[in-house]
C-alpha cells in the first residue's frame, strides 16, 4: 500500500469565487434624516475562495474566508457544515472566525458555508463544495473568465488534485477565432497569447501515477479596440444639416459613440453636442450644421464595453450658399405713426448691405419709402389705413442676394375715421360736420382752416377724445387727407369734399367706424370734381349710436350730390 500524501496545486489566480450580498439597513438604523435625502445602501462583501475544493478521506482541509468590505465592524463570522455523505463522520472547527479545518472520513461531497454579520445587521454568506476523492485525479482551472488584450501574454494558472499525486499536465487549444500560443504545454502554469480578439477555450489535462486523467476548460477572452469605418470626405451646403454614417464592430459590443470638432473655418461657432450622434445597431450617424463655408474636420470615437476606443476623422466641406433675409411677417400700427421695422440677414460669410423698398401701398396712399433704406432696421410711416408690403434685400460678401417681405397693417382704431385721396395734382379739401351743425366752413366744423392736428371742441366740453382732428392738408399732390374722432358722440356726422383749386378726375372717400380695421366700412367714388366752379360733394351721413355705426349716402347710385359752393359758409 502506498502512503503518499495527496497533492493539491491551487494557485492564487485560480482561487476566489466571491459571494456578494447587498442588504438594506435594519429598522432603527437611520439611513436618512428628516428633510435629507436617503443615504445609499452599502453592502457587506466576502470571499470564500474557490467554490469547489478537493481533499481525500482523513486528510484535513483548511478553509479560509476574507472580509472584502464591511461598512460597520463585523460582529459575527464562522464556518458551518451543511451537508455530508451518508454515514460520514465530519467536523468543522473552530465554529467562529474566518478560518476553519474540515475533518472527514469518507469519500463524497461535503457542503460548507461561511456567514458574516456586521454591527448594522448586514449579512453575507458563501458556499463551498468539498469533494473527498479516492481514485482518478481532478483537473482545476480558473473559475472565472481570463481577460487579456490582443497580443498581450497572460499567465493561466491551473492545478490538479489526486489522492496520491498528480504526475503530468498538458494544455491544449480547443476553440477560438484564431490559433493561440500556449507556452509551456506540459506544466500547471502556462502563458496564453492571441493576436485576434474574441472568445477562446483551452483545456488542461492532469494525469496521476496510475495513468488516470481528468480535464477542465478555461475561458479566455481576448479584448481589442472596436473597428470604425468612416467615409473619406463629405460635402454639403452650409447652414443646412450635413450628416455622415460610421460603421463599427467589436469583439463584444460598442458601448457608445461620440463626435468632436477638430477644426473649422474662422468665425465658426459650431459645437458638436451629445445630440449630434444617433445610433442604430452598430451604425452611428453624425449630424451637424456648419455655419460658415469651408473645411471642417470631425473625429468620431467608438468606445466598447471594455473601455477600449478607436477613432476616425472625416473631412466635411461646407459649400457656400446665398444668405437668408429675415423679416417680421406682420407689423401692426396706426396711420401716420412712425413704425419700426427690424430685419436681419444670416449668411455663411458676412452680410455687407441691406436695402428696403416699398412693394405695395394701401389704395390711395402716397406714403414715402422706409427710411433709412440701407440699414437692417428702418422706419415706415403709413399715411392711411390699410395694408402695405415692404421688401428687404440683403447681400453677402460673395455678391449673393436674398429678399423677404413684411406686411405693415395700419389699423383704423378710431370710432370714426374719414379718408380722402384723388388722382390729379390739385387741392381737394375734406370736411366733417358734427351732429346738429347746420353749416360748412364755420369755426365749429372740421376742415383745413380750424381742424389741422386738433380742431373745435365737440361733444363734452374739455374732453379731447370726442373732438375731430385733420391730420394732413395736402394742397399740391394726390392726398390723402384724413379726419379722425377717437370717441365720437352719438348723432349724425356729415362728410363733404370741397374742390378748392384745379380739377380732379377721381376723388375717393372711405369711411371707417367701429375701430380696429384695415378695411373701410364703405367707399364712395371715384367722383370727378371741378375746382374752377368750387364743386362741393355732399358724400354721406354717418350715424353713431354707441358701438353701432350706420352710413347713408347722400347721392343716388351713379349721381353723387355735387353742388357749387359759394365763397363763405353755406348750408348743411
Amino acid at each position: 500500500m502506498r502512503f503518499l500524501l495527496p497533492v493539491l496545486s491551487c494557485l492564487l489566480v485560480a482561487c476566489g469565487a466571491r459571494t456578494l450580498l447587498e442588504v438594506d439597513p435594519p429598522p432603527g438604523d437611520a439611513g436618512a434624516t428628516d428633510g435629507m435625502p436617503d443615504t445609499p445602501t452599502r453592502e457587506l462583501r466576502i470571499d470564500c475562495g474557490r467554490s469547489v475544493q478537493f481533499t481525500t478521506p482523513r486528510l484535513p482541509l483548511f478553509l479560509s474566508a476574507e472580509i472584502l468590505e464591511a461598512p460597520d465592524p463585523v460582529v459575527a463570522q464562522g464556518w458551518t457544515l451543511v451537508d455530508r455523505p451518508a454515514g460520514a463522520i465530519a467536523s468543522l472547527a473552530p465554529s467562529s472566525g474566518p478560518s476553519a479545518t474540515l475533518q472527514q472520513d469518507l469519500p463524497g461531497f461535503y457542503a460548507v458555508r461561511f456567514d458574516a454579520r456586521d454591527a448594522a445587521g448586514r449579512t453575507a454568506s458563501c458556499d463551498v463544495q468539498v469533494e473527498s476523492i479516492v481514485g482518478p485525479p481532478r483537473a482545476i482551472c480558473p473559475e472565472s473568465e481570463v481577460r487579456t488584450p490582443v497580443g498581450v501574454p497572460v499567465t493561466i494558472e491551473g492545478a490538479g488534485f489526486d489522492d496520491i499525486a498528480v504526475v503530468g499536465y498538458r494544455w491544449q487549444f480547443l476553440t477560438g477565432p484564431s490559433m493561440a500560443s500556449l507556452i509551456p504545454l506540459e506544466s500547471a502554469i502556462t502563458t496564453f497569447r492571441a493576436d485576434v480578439a474574441g472568445q477562446y477555450q483551452i483545456q488542461l489535462e492532469v494525469r496521476d501515477e496510475d495513468g488516470a486523467t481528468d480535464t477542465c476548460v478555461t475561458r479566455v477572452r481576448v479584448i481589442g479596440p472596436p473597428s470604425v469605418s468612416c467615409p473619406g470626405a463629405v460635402e454639403g451646403p452650409s447652414r443646412q444639416p450635413i450628416f455622415f454614417v460610421v460603421g463599427t464592430s467589436d469583439d463584444t459590443r460598442v458601448a457608445s459613440g461620440t463626435a468632436e470638432l477638430l477644426s473649422a473655418p474662422d468665425g465658426s461657432r459650431v459645437v458638436l453636442g451629445a445630440d449630434s450622434v444617433t445610433r442604430r445597431g452598430d451604425t452611428f450617424t453624425v449630424t451637424f450644421t456648419p455655419d460658415r463655408a469651408g473645411p471642417y474636420r470631425v473625429r468620431f470615437t467608438a468606445t466598447d464595453e471594455d473601455g477600449l476606443t478607436a477613432s476616425c476623422d472625416v473631412d466635411v466641406i461646407a459649400l457656400e450658399t446665398p444668405p437668408d433675409a429675415i423679416c417680421p411677417e406682420v407689423v401692426e400700427t396706426r396711420p401716420l405713426v412712425p413704425t419700426d421695422v427690424v430685419g436681419s440677414g444670416v449668411d455663411d460669410g458676412a452680410i455687407v448691405s441691406y436695402r428696403w423698398e416699398t412693394v405695395a401701398l394701401a389704395p390711395g396712399s402716397t406714403a414715402r419709402m422706409p427710411m433709412p433704406a440701407n440699414r437692417a432696421a428702418t422706419v415706415f410711416t403709413p399715411d392711411i389705413a390699410g395694408e402695405y408690403r415692404l421688401r428687404l434685400t440683403v447681400r453677402d460678401d460673395s455678391g449673393h442676394e436674398a429678399s423677404c417681405e413684411t406686411r405693415v397693417r395700419a389699423i383704423a382704431t378710431e370710432g370714426l375715421r374719414v379718408e380722402m385721396f384723388w388722382d390729379t395734382v390739385s387741392d381737394m379739401d375734406l370736411h366733417l360736420l358734427q351732429p346738429g351743425d347746420g353749416q360748412w366752413r364755420t369755426e365749429d366744423s372740421c376742415y383745413y382752416a380750424n381742424c389741422l392736428r386738433g380742431g373745435p371742441d365737440w361733444g363734452v366740453r374739455g374732453v379731447d377724445e370726442d373732438d375731430p382732428s385733420l391730420d394732413i392738408d395736402n394742397t399740391r399732390e394726390f392726398g390723402p387727407e384724413n379726419i379722425n374722432v377717437e370717441l365720437p358722440e352719438n348723432g349724425i356726422f356729415r362728410v363733404g369734399v370741397h374742390a378748392f383749386s384745379n380739377n380732379a378726375r377721381a376723388v375717393t372717400v372711405r369711411v371707417y367706424c367701429g375701430g380696429s380695421t384695415t378695411e373701410p366700412r364703405q367707399t364712395f367714388g371715384p367722383v370727378p370734381l371741378n375746382g374752377s366752379s368750387e364743386d362741393f360733394w355732399r358724400v354721406a351721413d354717418v350715424t353713431i349710436s354707441g358701438a353701432t355705426c350706420t352710413i347713408t349716402p347722400l347721392g343716388t347710385p351713379g349721381r353723387p350730390d355735387i353742388r357749387s359752393a359759394p365763397s363763405g359758409p353755406f348750408p348743411r
